[in-house]
């Protein structure tokens, strides 16, 4: 057997003055040597041989049907056509080589493609040269690819009738399991895509962002919630102090400024031509027209004067639906109306009198 040297590195220690430390040394190993496999050999020098030959081929195949389709570039590409399909069955054939039903089909495939390119060299080797050239020429096709197919028989594994069906078995649970994961991820893209769709047309449906819906006669209808209410300074009995001066309540104006032109047609709904907003709610001219006039501040004080006592635990919201007006109004006016009715007693000092009430 034969050996051969080789340098090897090993961590051992090395003590100097008393102090270990680890090192790293190197020896020469006798390593034995393996045989040469003489099949491996074979196998590619074989390999490279046809290889070299098949370029071989498919050069002077290519060239002679260029020649045959009058020798421009396009007939230069399309000679090759044929040998590059013979190719590409070569390789399909080495992928299905452990299913003999496939083989045969790519066999044939390739078997085809090789009687079109030799009768394509056959022509034109007759049409230039006569019958001796047309067959020589045919013949290197045939050789170079023979040898491929020799070597495919050659390199095939043999399967018993029990392993071949092992075999087939074994690639059909693989293969189902490859088809399972495939139709599960299209089925995951059509229910992503389907939730997509719902969200979108959830969206549109959705009213703009500080609206809410409401139904009126059966339709929906944006009513703008108004986000921050006017600042009302509201006097309860017990924090007004005897003595100081009357809180005037901050007056909010009930309705909204005078819009001019520019913003109304800004702000026309598509919808409805004609129509302009009133917080939220489309409401058409003609209705705007015939609304009744609105009330006045003393006659909505002098309304809830008349509630007496119960006014104290009336809501916004039951105030403005008694009074008929916004909510806006009806918090000013049970503001003024609470510090009215919680108002201090005024203390007169007369000249000559004394202190009346």
């Amino acid at each position: 057997m034969r050996y051969r040297i080789e340098t090897q590195e090993y961590a051992d220690s090395h003590t100097v003055d008393g102090v270990t430390a680890p090192v790293t040394r190197s020896r020469q190993v006798a390593v034995p040597v393996l045989p040469r496999d003489l099949d491996v050999l074979a196998a590619r020098g074989v390999v490279g041989l046809v290889l070299m030959l098949t370029t071989i081929s498919i050069v002077w195949s290519t060239v002679s049907i260029a020649h045959l389709l009058k020798g421009t570039p396009a007939a230069y590409l399309a000679g090759g056509v044929f040998d590059l399909a013979w190719c590409a069955a070569l390789g399909m054939a080495f992928m299905v080589r452990f299913r003999p039903d496939r083989r045969t089909v790519v066999d044939r495939v390739g078997w085809a493609l090789l009687a079109v390119t030799v009768t394509a060299i056959g022509v034109e080797g007759y049409r230039s040269g006569g019958l001796a050239m047309a067959c020589i020429g045919a013949s290197v096709s045939i050789a170079a690819k023979s040898l491929w197919w020799t070597l495919g028989r050659v390199t095939r594994p043999e399967l018993s009738p029990g392993d071949a069906q092992w075999v087939a078995a074994q690639i059909s649970t693989a293969s189902a399991q490859l088809a399972v994961a495939s139709v599960r991820r299209q089925v995951a893209c059509a229910q992503d895509r389907a939730a997509a769709e719902l969200l979108a047309m959830e969206a549109a449906r959705r009213p703009p962002r500080g609206t809410t819906t409401a139904g009126v006669l059966g339709a929906p209808v944006a009513i703008t919630v108004p986000e921050v209410f006017p600042a009302l300074v509201v006097a309860a009995a017990g924090e007004v102090a005897p003595g100081l001066p009357e809180m005037t309540p901050v007056a909010a104006p009930d309705q909204a400024p005078e819009r001019t032109a520019a913003d109304l047609r800004k702000r026309l709904s598509p919808g409805h031509p004609g129509a302009r907003p009133n917080r939220g709610v489309t409401v058409p001219s003609a209705a705007r027209a015939a609304a009744a006039p609105g009330r006045l501040d003393t006659e909505l004080l002098d309304a809830l004067d008349t509630l007496g006592g119960a006014v104290a635990g009336l809501s916004i919201r039951g105030a403005a639906t008694h009074l008929g007006v916004g909510q806006v109004r009806a918090k000013r006016l049970l503001a003024e109306h609470a510090a009215r009715r919680q108002a201090p007693l005024s203390l007169v000092r007369g000249d000559d009198r004394g202190v009346t009430a």
